[in-house]
């Protein structure tokens, strides 16, 4: 349905969203979703992935239903659509009744391009506001961050499991994915759960070529030591650095270690006080409230759905349940393109504490589920399979980066000499060495980090 692509208002196209043009890797994507197919994007954070289907929003008649897992996102892309004078709103339970009338008073008369919900509000208990959100038969149904959908589509938000049924009943619209974290395995699990196995897929390299990537055995007794030394470096005195921990617990110990080495670093946790408390140590780190907090310890609850830019240091006090949890966390440093590290810390095996505790939290969670008995071993031997992925990406003694863009099936990474170097090295026929360090992880720069050691490697890669 729709207005085929050659009646597209190319005036509007270029008035909204003439940027995305200069994203050449893209246009396949709006033209795919323009098109009519549904699509799976799987692309780095920062790379453009909202604009592909705002564009296709903008472009095609109709509603444009974007499916979001948290609020603070719902509330910062509607604002950002506002600003450039696209019609969109957001409708969740911070909202009065006389607001959310208002706002589906004007879904019906077509005054709204992009409706922003999460996946429970086609289940509320309203009668009326389900029949409200069906008569809409939108143009498409986007995924933003379409990873929960396999993470916690089970267990912690079922209703993210239950879109295909939604898809349905709104009359089968293309449906629109995007993520920035989903390995080859996943990917079929998404197309399969939201019922689009027939999707056109596209993968780009995940790569974050700002980010060193530091894998670093450690028994876990001499971590909160090394972790000192990390937070101690000069060059991120005053920078931001995240301490990413398998459970409270831990956060708990590591804090009180820290605190006896002379460091007091604050510990985010979703049981943390009250919804105030919470709301103001992450004030506090975004530097919004005093005393401001450059450091931080936390559990897998903090940074989603926030943009920290300026994040220089991300260390893992073990290795994550998942690939793809791991470059989520990862991926929290350096958003702002600038020179920046990530330590994973881990005990060289695939038995071990650590292995230990995170199969032990996987059975917690699927017994949580309470799903039947067959679905229950499947949960379980996927989780324990997603845990003996990261292991092994520990342990491999080859490039990190090659082994994550393998894994997300992106293109191979190499590394390549600048422009210039290439063009000097054509002319002179001589290898002109680079004299600026070039991060890239422990396995290719691991005579650099012999020669200064963990903390001076990081310090370099910081000072850029």
């Amino acid at each position: 349905s729709g207005r085929p692509a050659a009646a597209l208002n190319w005036g509007r196209f270029k008035r909204h969203f003439w940027g995305v043009l200069s994203r050449h890797r893209q246009l396949p994507i709006v033209l795919a979703a323009l098109s009519g197919k549904s699509v799976l994007v799987v692309s780095p954070t920062g790379s453009g992935k909202t604009l592909c289907f705002q564009l296709p929003a903008v472009l095609r008649g109709g509603l444009t239903m974007v499916v979001s897992p948290l609020k603070t996102l719902m509330s910062e892309q509607v604002s950002d659509l506002l600003a450039k004078k696209v019609p969109a709103t957001f409708i969740n339970s911070d909202l009065s009744v006389d607001e959310k009338q208002t706002r589906f008073s004007l879904l019906r008369r077509g005054a709204i391009k992009l409706l922003y919900l999460a996946p429970e509000r086609f289940f509320v208990r309203s009668e009326d506001e389900r029949a409200r959100l069906k008569q809409t038969k939108p143009s498409f149904i986007v995924v933003d961050e379409a990873h929960c959908v396999d993470q916690w589509g089970r267990d912690f938000r079922r209703e993210y499991g239950r879109l295909r049924e939604v898809r349905e009943k709104l009359g089968a619209p293309p449906v629109l994915a995007f993520t920035a974290t989903a390995g080859r395995e996943m990917q079929q699990r998404i197309l399969k759960s939201l019922g689009i196995e027939d999707a056109e897929v596209f993968v780009r390299d995940v790569d974050r070529p700002n980010i060193a990537l530091l894998r670093w055995r450690c028994a876990a007794d001499q971590r909160a030591g090394e972790i000192a030394s990390l937070l101690a470096v000069p060059q991120l005195q005053e920078e931001k650095a995240m301490v990413f921990v398998p459970s409270t617990k831990v956060g708990d110990d590591l804090q009180a270690a820290l605190r006896d080495l002379g460091l007091d670093v604050p510990l985010y946790h979703s049981k943390l006080g009250g919804a105030w408390e919470r709301q103001e140590l992450v004030k506090r780190f975004l530097g919004q409230s005093k005393p401001p907090a450059n450091r931080i310890i936390c559990t897998n609850a903090f940074g989603m759905g926030l943009d920290v830019p300026n994040v220089r240091l991300v260390i893992h006090w073990q290795q994550s349940a998942s690939v793809e949890d791991q470059l989520q966390e990862l991926g929290r440093a350096g958003r702002d393109g600038k020179a920046a590290a990530a330590v994973m810390f881990h005990n060289g095996s695939s038995v071990g504490r650590d292995i230990s505790r995170l199969r032990f939290m996987a059975e917690k969670t699927v017994e949580a589920a309470h799903v039947p008995g067959l679905d229950r071993e499947q949960m379980l031997e996927q989780r324990y399979h997603q845990i003996d992925q990261v292991s092994e990406l520990m342990r491999t003694r080859s490039c990190m980066r090659a082994a994550i863009s393998d894994y997300f099936q992106g293109p191979k990474y190499t590394r390549r000499p600048s422009l210039s170097i290439r063009i000097l090295n054509w002319a002179f026929g001589t290898q002109t060495k680079s004299r600026r360090f070039q991060a890239c992880c422990d396995h290719c720069d691991k005579a650099e980090i012999k020669r200064r050691g963990m903390a001076g490697y990081v310090a370099q890669v910081i000072a850029g």
